[in-house]
């Protein structure tokens, strides 16, 4: 009996704990999603074409990726915006960031089609709790290291 008291109530403590997470709530991710196809006409799917997130170095608030294309021709990502950690000075704790700025490109073989750089002052803003859906793109646009900002 004494065994069941204890295991619930460690149970218990575990479901708060993990219920309690602000940073992986969907207050906290924003969403990227494209079609890719093979054909100019934009009519067959183009299946495991690698699209990679660039964050920008000096930003801590998302993480690069890479997810790849559907049998659709379709890609998805689900990106964590992080928080910013406590203020040295002031000592104030954690902060969530208000906007991220990324770059996002596609990757076929040796091509590749950048749809935004992070360079510079360029690049998508992503916003938590958002979805951003990058225009459609064919393989006859992708070129040896070469893109197209739009």
């Amino acid at each position: 009996m004494k065994k069941t008291i204890l295991v619930l109530v460690a149970l218990s403590a575990f479901v708060v704990l993990v219920g309690c997470d602000p940073f992986g709530s969907t207050e906290t991710m924003t969403y990227i999603t494209g079609t890719i196809y093979t054909d100019t006409a934009m009519t067959i799917p183009a299946e495991g074409i690698a699209v990679e997130l660039v964050v920008n170095p000096d930003s801590s608030a998302a993480r690069t990726q890479i997810v790849y294309t559907n049998m659709s021709g379709v890609f998805f990502m689900d990106v964590q915006l992080f928080p910013f950690l406590p203020d040295e000075e002031t000592g104030t704790g954690y902060s969530l960031p208000s906007s991220a700025r990324v770059g996002l490109s596609a990757h076929y073989g040796a091509a590749t089609y950048v749809y935004m750089s992070v360079e510079g002052s360029s690049g998508f803003t992503l916003f938590p709790n958002d979805t951003l859906t990058v225009w459609p793109i064919d393989l006859s646009v992708f070129g040896a290291g070469t893109g197209g900002q739009q």
